[in-house]
C-alpha cells in the first residue's frame, strides 16, 4: 500500500533556514516600531501641553454686535481720554495753532444735545486730521498700550452674571474709560447718549481736564 505523502512538509535544515527566520524577525520589530512611533505621534499631539492657552483677548477692531454700533462714540470716549494724559506731559508737543484747533473741537462735544455714533466718527476725523503724522502715531501707541494694560486687567479678573454669558468687550471698553463698563453699557443702551453733557460725569471732568491743558 502506498502511503499518501503530508500536505506539508517540515521544515528541512539547512543553510537557508536562519536567513528566514531573521527576515521575518526583522519585519515584525519593523512593525511594532512603526506602531509604537505612531503612538507616540498621537499621544504628542493630544498632550494638553500642546494646546495655547485660552486667551480673553480679541482684536478692538471687532467689538461684539452689542457694541458695533456704538463703537465710534466709544473710541471717541477712548481718544479724548488718551488725548488728556499726553497733554498731561506734552506728550504730543502741540504748537499753539494745533491747540486752537483741538479746542475748538472739543469745545463742541460739550455742547451737543446728543453725541451718536455718525457725529463721533466725525469729531474723531476731525481730532487725527489737526495732528501730524508723527503725533498721530503717537496717539495710536498710547491707544495700543492702553489695550494692552486692558487686556491684563481683563485676564486677572472673574466676572459673573445672573442674566447669560458675560460681554467681554464690555469690561475690555470699560478698564479704557473713564465711568468704567457701567458707562459703557448706557452708551450701548442709548447709542445718542453725550456724555460729555453730564455734570460731573467722569468723561466730562475728563474732557474739562483736557481743555485747560491745551489753554496752557
Amino acid at each position: 500500500m502506498r502511503v499518501a505523502p503530508p500536505a506539508f512538509l517540515p521544515l528541512r535544515p539547512g543553510p537557508y533556514q536562519p536567513a528566514i527566520i531573521c527576515g521575518r524577525y526583522a519585519r515584525r520589530m519593523k512593525r511594532a516600531l512603526l506602531l509604537a512611533g505612531l503612538s507616540l505621534g498621537m499621544a504628542g499631539a493630544t498632550s494638553p501641553r500642546m494646546t495655547p492657552p485660552p486667551s480673553h483677548s480679541a482684536p478692538a477692531a471687532d467689538p461684539s454686535p452689542e457694541l458695533a454700533r456704538v463703537r465710534p462714540v466709544l473710541d471717541l470716549l477712548v481718544t479724548v481720554r488718551l488725548l488728556a494724559d499726553l497733554t498731561a506731559r506734552d506728550g504730543l508737543g502741540l504748537d499753539a495753532p494745533a491747540r486752537s484747533a483741538l479746542t475748538v473741537i472739543l469745545r463742541e462735544q460739550g455742547t451737543r444735545p446728543t453725541l451718536g455714533p455718525l457725529a463721533a466718527q466725525r469729531t474723531l476725523e476731525r481730532l487725527r486730521a489737526v495732528l501730524t503724522g508723527e503725533q498721530q502715531d503717537t496717539l495710536d501707541q498710547a491707544r495700543a498700550e492702553l489695550e494692552r494694560r486692558a487686556s491684563l486687567l481683563l485676564a486677572r479678573s472673574r466676572f459673573a452674571s445672573p442674566d447669560g454669558p458675560v460681554n467681554l468687550n464690555v469690561y475690555r471698553y470699560g478698564f479704557m474709560l473713564p465711568g468704567g463698563a457701567a458707562l459703557v453699557r448706557r452708551v450701548a443702551a442709548s447709542p445718542e447718549l453725550n456724555p460729555y453733557r453730564e455734570a460731573g460725569g467722569a468723561s466730562a471732568a475728563t474732557l474739562q481736564r483736557l481743555l485747560e491743558r491745551l489753554a496752557r
